[in-house]
């Protein structure tokens, strides 16, 4: 069946030995197809609140977040993976590689098959609609929504690990491809659902849940039948001798993940117990808004964390000092982008969700502001992960990640929405001077004790 379905010409337009050039077919490939989720993942909102409610599409909101608090038991391997992995392949060791691949995915699916069983366990002895401060007069059935959710998520976990390689290999374009293909996947399933079923949050969950894991699946399939062959996973490439060398980089990487999830997923919980459901609704709508700068500014980032390890390797900094003036620019585009997406907010909720919600202006801002104070930190901590230097970024999120929840609560407590917003744009400015600081450093080989790792 792989070999009647060729879709290997994405793999061969986006395939050019020159470095620069093979990053930008994949920056205008990722674009356009991220442009295409983009419109998806905005036409799914209204009808999902159609389908549900905006109360209970707040509720869903919030359970995702708690759930997605099950990924900090990759432990780091993934990113440890993508480091190794393309270290590997640079020095022409496939081998290595398809050990690598095989040992993380033979970790992963150990780790989350042992998670998933205690995870369906514990959940029973959970209150959830008391966890989540749901309204006694909202009959709704979490018990089965969570054991879905947290099952498609197992699924996807492992699954996902395609996508890593994906990015190892600089073709992230085709991690736009799976994205789309849920995307539609999903926005056909929730068409079925508001013309066959009522309101429902179990069956939403098991549409959206169903689908990511389903194209996951299939794309795996092909690809490691195909173009990915000779990196596929097999049982006698595992070697559990090579978990150190994963792990060596993994284990930093798995504490700024558990920071990061801290840092993004409390919100909601935050605001649901200190306010309620219907403001995590409003808050997330906010927040997707204007991700829509973050998103943008991820694809044009993702190739050069593995371009950078490869060029770190071959010592190119010539070539990586120019990179970074070309991001440097590229960021101040996006500075233009996010005051014209906050002026022009009112119309575009008003066309994307119509009356069923509404957003403060002041919020945002806010929210336009803590965009482009994260990307400009993700711009120079991605190309500092390609030197494999994370220890001084490390140190910065676990004080972030230390003030972050007391900050927020109190806030939250004394401004509502706005507050949760203005903690998170200190906590990201707090820090926002080290990266620039070290990247200097490192391309300049000058870095020295603390900024050298």
């Amino acid at each position: 069946m792989a070999n009647n379905l060729n879709l290997d010409f994405i793999f061969k337009f986006f395939k050019n030995k020159d470095r620069s050039k093979n990053i930008q077919a994949n920056i205008i490939g990722s674009f356009f197809l991220k442009g295409i989720s983009i419109l998806l993942s905005l036409v799914v909102v209204p009808l999902t609140m159609d389908y549900i409610t905006p109360y209970q599409y707040g509720i869903w909101v919030t359970l995702s977040s708690v759930i997605g608090w099950l990924s900090f038991f990759d432990i780091g391997f993934g990113n440890g993976l993508k480091n190794k992995f393309v270290e590997a392949i640079t020095h022409g060791n496939i081998k290595l590689a398809k050990m690598y691949v095989s040992t993380t995915y033979a970790i992963i699916t150990i780790i989350i098959s042992i998670i998933w069983i205690v995870s369906l366990f514990l959940s029973r002895f959970i209150n959830w609609n008391e966890f989540l401060n749901v309204d006694k007069t909202e009959n709704i059935d979490l018990l089965s929504v969570v054991h879905i959710v947290i099952t498609t998520f197992a699924f996807q976990f492992i699954l996902g690990l395609l996508n890593t390689i994906l990015v190892s290999i600089q073709k992230p374009v085709i991690t736009s491809v799976i994205n789309v293909t849920s995307q539609v996947l999903i926005l056909v399933g929730i068409f079925v659902l508001m013309n066959t079923h009522e309101g429902s949050l179990t069956s939403l969950s098991m549409v959206m849940g169903g689908a990511n894991t389903l194209v996951l699946l299939l794309f795996s399939l092909y690809f490691f039948n195909t173009s990915l062959a000779k990196y596929s996973p097999s049982i006698k490439y595992i070697e559990f001798k090579y978990t150190k060398d994963l792990l060596k980089i993994g284990v930093n990487f798995f504490i700024l993940q558990i920071i990061a999830i801290v840092y993004y997923e409390t919100n909601n919980i935050i605001i649901t117990k200190t306010l309620s459901p219907l403001e995590v609704t409003v808050y997330n709508l906010a927040f997707k808004y204007m991700s829509i700068l973050g998103m943008g500014f991820t694809i044009i980032l993702t190739p050069f964390w593995s371009a950078f390890i490869e060029a770190s390797v071959l010592k190119d900094y010539d070539w990586m000092k120019k990179v970074k003036k070309t991001l440097y620019k590229a960021f101040f585009i996006f500075v233009i982008l996010g005051i014209f997406l906050i002026l022009m907010s009112p119309l575009l909720y008003k066309l994307w969700f119509g009356d069923r919600v509404k957003i403060p202006m002041m919020l945002t801002i806010l929210m336009g502001i803590w965009q482009l104070c994260n990307i400009w930190n993700s711009l120079h901590s991605t190309l500092i992960y390609g030197f494999n230097k994370i220890k001084l970024q490390l140190i910065c999120s676990i004080v972030v990640g230390l003030v972050n929840i007391p900050l927020t609560i109190f806030l939250c407590k004394k401004l509502g929405l706005t507050g949760v917003t203005i903690s998170q744009i200190f906590l990201v400015l707090l820090i926002s001077w080290v990266g620039p600081i070290q990247l200097n450093k490192l391309l300049n080989e000058k870095a020295r004790g603390i900024w050298n790792k």
